[in-house]
């Protein structure tokens, strides 16, 4: 693990940057798990000189690979794929030491007997967490498919479980009937011990080589948002309460189950689930992470 740094003012190609000249484009998850955040920005200076940009895990990971974000949060698994191309913020992470209800998955099974699940677009990391749990710690083989339509549309056409992430899998978890659900949050930390790390926040390399002062105070209004938080929770609280349909009693209640930091522990998840990840072949090799 080692920080990189470079010099003000130059982009990738030798030209010169031009440091504050444009908007920073970065990613905003659409789901409820990122809204501490991006809550606490707004309460910062300078709001203008960013540009979010919404949308699932899975767009903003093309997004951010084709340099169409600056900075954005990624997929855990999709930073294993392009190490070479990314750099981590140390301290800045979407993480559950154990249940995280809105990583799930929905049977009518008994996990241990399913044999086909519908996967959710909208998460890279999920997907391979819940081929590694099925794999390793079940020891099935399921056959995979594309979740196209519904959830009830994919257990008429003969799926056994459906995977889901976000405020989709928390309706199932807080409001569904279905005749088994699983958190993946809980399933991780019962088989390793350990926590999982779900999402990191990227910087595009070129761009930290061309803007670091500017990426490095990114990093910092990211990491006074979640202190303005963590002293705010009840403000937090009632302002997601209008924004999502849940009670403030549920939304204490998740939140409390989220972790943002990427302390030792983490990172020990983190290189467990890459290491797990490569031996299913998901990604190449356990990388080395570099952080800005």
């Amino acid at each position: 693990m080692r920080a990189v740094r470079s010099g003000r003012g130059r982009r990738a190609d030798g030209a010169e940057a031009r440091p504050g000249g444009s908007v920073i484009r970065i990613g905003h998850f659409e789901f409820l798990n990122g809204y501490p955040l991006y809550y606490g920005l707004e309460k910062g200076k300078g709001w203008g000189c960013f540009e979010l940009v919404r949308g699932v895990p899975t767009v903003l990971n093309r997004l951010l690979l084709a340099g169409r974000l600056d900075i954005s949060p990624v997929s855990s698994i999709e930073y294993a794929a392009h190490p070479r191309r990314l750099l981590l913020f140390p301290t800045i992470s979407i993480t559950a030491d154990g249940a995280v209800d809105s990583i799930r998955l929905i049977s009518t099974r008994p996990i241990d007997a399913v044999g086909s699940v519908a996967l959710t677009g909208q998460s890279a990391t999920s997907v391979v967490l819940l081929r590694i749990l099925l794999g390793q710690q079940y020891g099935l083989s399921p056959a995979y498919s594309a979740l196209s339509g519904g959830v009830g549309d994919a257990f008429e056409s003969g799926c056994d479980a459906v995977l889901l992430i976000g405020d989709q899998a928390l309706e199932a978890c807080y409001r569904g009937r279905w005749p088994y659900s699983y958190d993946l949050g809980k399933l991780w930390k019962e088989f390793t011990g350990l926590p999982m790390v779900f999402a990191l926040w990227a910087v595009r390399r070129s761009f930290f080589e061309a803007r670091p002062d500017e990426t490095l105070e990114v990093q910092d209004r990211l990491i006074h948002s979640l202190q303005y938080c963590h002293g705010h929770w009840e403000e937090v609280v009632a302002a997601a309460a209008r924004e999502y349909e849940f009670t403030p009693a549920l939304l204490r209640a998740y939140f409390a189950k989220l972790g943002y930091d990427l302390n030792g522990d983490c990172r020990r998840g983190l290189t467990e689930f890459f290491r797990r990840a490569a031996a299913i072949r998901a990604v190449g090799q356990v990388p080395q992470l570099e952080f800005v």
